[in-house]
């Protein structure tokens, strides 16, 4: 989950242009919040939102790459890289960044099965 210096400069400002962002260091790559609420994830140099039904069409429509922890065993996360085009429009931007932070409100607020 390498990220450089350089990836953080590109996307942060982006993300708080349009939001209060605040990030934490994990495991090599950088957590993203938004009002206290963990929904993007910065690894390898690329920038993923938190996805679920109710934002994928989304995702899919742009053909973006879903985020792989790769190891022994992959693990497909519930994350989609940003695409570009997003990241160029701040209206679009802030539209991602809101759904992303439902879905994961959404994940929050679920009981947990016992």
């Amino acid at each position: 989950m390498p990220v450089t210096q350089a990836a953080i400069d590109h996307f942060i400002p982006k993300l708080a242009a349009v939001r209060e962002i605040t990030s934490k260091k994990m495991f090599g790559g950088l957590g993203i919040y938004a009002d206290g609420v963990f929904f993007a994830v910065l690894d390898d140099d690329r920038l993923y939102f938190k996805v679920d039904d109710n934002n994928r069409a989304f995702y899919d429509e742009h053909q973006t790459e879903e985020w792989i922890i790769k190891g022994e065993s992959p693990q497909v996360m519930p994350y989609r890289e940003v695409p570009k085009t997003t990241l160029e429009n701040p209206d679009e931007l802030a539209t991602a960044i809101d759904d992303a932070v439902a879905v994961a409100l959404r994940k929050k607020t679920k009981p947990k099965k016992r």
